[in-house]
């Protein structure tokens, strides 16, 4: 991740470095975000990159609004499958996301679209939970699974 940013900035800018290609970012195709996000570098692993649920969400709607939802499904792994191989197998077909997962936290952003195939944009955040994350990962499933049903 890290590299493609600074690719994104060797493109952009004509030059590789990670603050200036944040900060252009976040003037620009960012400029929406419900909430300035701490960022530092690419890395997807770092603990210095704070985004909020309603951050990522703004993103997904973008992302939806410019390359549409059928080649989204392409490059997101559905339920059953990748990071997502073990949940949401109730909702295969229906649900399209990324996990996120840091010692304490859980994260999963994505599509679900409802048993009145409605098209929900979604974001869960679980900070700083005390149990396993196969736990929470449940609950967030039986959630999600839950939300799709009632709409």
């Amino acid at each position: 991740a890290e590299q493609l940013l600074l690719m994104v900035s060797g493109v952009r800018l004509g030059r590789m470095n990670d603050r200036a290609i944040i900060d252009t970012l976040l003037q620009s195709d960012l400029a929406g975000l419900p909430q300035r996000p701490a960022w530092v570098d690419g890395s997807g692993l770092s603990r210095y990159n704070l985004f909020t649920p309603s951050d990522l969400v703004y993103i997904l709607k973008k992302m939806h609004d410019e390359f549409g939802f059928e080649k989204l499904k392409k490059i997101l792994p559905g339920a059953g499958t990748g990071t997502l191989a073990n949940y949401y197998i109730q909702d295969s077909g229906y649900i399209y996301a990324k996990t996120g997962t840091l010692t304490g936290q859980v994260c999963l952003s994505g599509f679900l679209v409802s048993k009145k195939n409605k098209l929900l944009i979604f974001s869960v955040l679980v900070n700083n939970h005390q149990g396993s994350a196969v736990a929470v990962r449940t609950e967030v499933s039986r959630f999600l699974h839950e939300v799709r049903e009632r709409n």
